[in-house]
């Protein structure tokens, strides 16, 4: 990769999938038991890869050892999403959770694949990952987030920078990103159903079937999300993709407004200014 700026094609698919990527943590909130509704969105994923997987060619031989390894990443974000969701408001865990991963991500794609945008790349990272961690700090001001919470929410940003860069390359090493991402996506479900089963067995039975239509949703979104993350990440640095999928804080933080009546202040407006901010700057041609 030259480390170019996003075309506007990318650029427009990756909000896109932001927004499609809130709106599946958006399901899980809705739900009284945020580790069953996790669980379920992600077996839901599943169930809507699996004909990809099945009607397309394998993914190359290089990218096995990455899409297993992101596989049981997958599931311990999983699993801490749910944990965070159930003890903190959407409008907190969610940035929280996504606001350090842009820029800590470009530095990996920097440092282990010698991967590096062009200044204005670079500036926009910036921005964009001060404007997150600005709706985190609002956030946390606000309260609502538990030790335990605060705990996972650390934790799974760090798994986000990992598996983000995890699935970068193996996606590009698939030869084919949605080839790459449904059998990522297929082998996940199959991990965290059957973990699940093993653990809450009554529970899960009892949940799936109030659920499972949202479950098929919610998977249909984030097999769709992280899709397109992937089939950018072959086509523009691994270090801006990431950080331009990460404002789906700001949808996020508007289907915390209108579905779950959480407050919007000066910071979070200094925020949206921020991100926007950002995404201006991700355009600014190359020198």
């Amino acid at each position: 990769k030259d480390g170019s700026s996003l075309t506007t094609p990318i650029l427009l698919a990756v909000l896109a999938g932001a927004l499609l990527h809130a709106s599946w943590n958006a399901l899980i909130k809705w739900e009284p038991d945020k580790l069953a509704a996790a669980a379920a969105i992600a077996v839901g994923a599943g169930v809507v890869a699996l004909p990809i997987a099945m009607m397309s060619p394998l993914p190359l031989a290089p990218s096995w050892p990455l899409i297993a390894f992101s596989s049981a990443i997958h599931v311990i974000y999983f699993v801490l999403v749910g944990y965070a969701l159930r003890h903190a408001d959407l409008g907190v865990a969610y940035p929280l959770t996504r606001g350090s991963a842009p820029l800590l991500t470009a530095i990996a794609a920097l440092f282990l694949i010698g991967e590096s945008p062009q200044w204005s790349g670079w500036l926009a990272i910036v921005i964009i990952a001060s404007g997150i961690l600005t709706l985190s700090l609002d956030a946390l001001m606000r309260g609502g987030l538990t030790r335990h919470a605060a705990y996972a929410v650390m934790t799974n940003a760090l798994v986000i920078v990992t598996y983000t860069l995890v699935d970068g390359i193996g996606s590009r090493k698939a030869g084919d990103s949605i080839v790459y991402t449904a059998w990522l996506t297929a082998l996940t479900a199959l991990s965290v159903f059957c973990i699940s089963y093993a653990g809450r067995r009554r529970k899960l039975l009892t949940e799936a079937k109030k659920i499972w239509l949202p479950a098929l949703a919610g998977g249909a979104l984030l097999i769709s999300s992280y899709g397109i993350a992937l089939w950018a990440m072959t086509r523009a640095p691994i270090g801006l993709v990431a950080a331009l999928r990460e404002t789906s804080v700001l949808f996020a933080m508007l289907m915390g407004m209108y579905f779950f009546r959480e407050p919007f202040g000066k910071r979070r407006l200094l925020a949206v200014i921020l991100i926007v901010t950002g995404i201006v700057v991700l355009k600014l041609p190359a020198p």
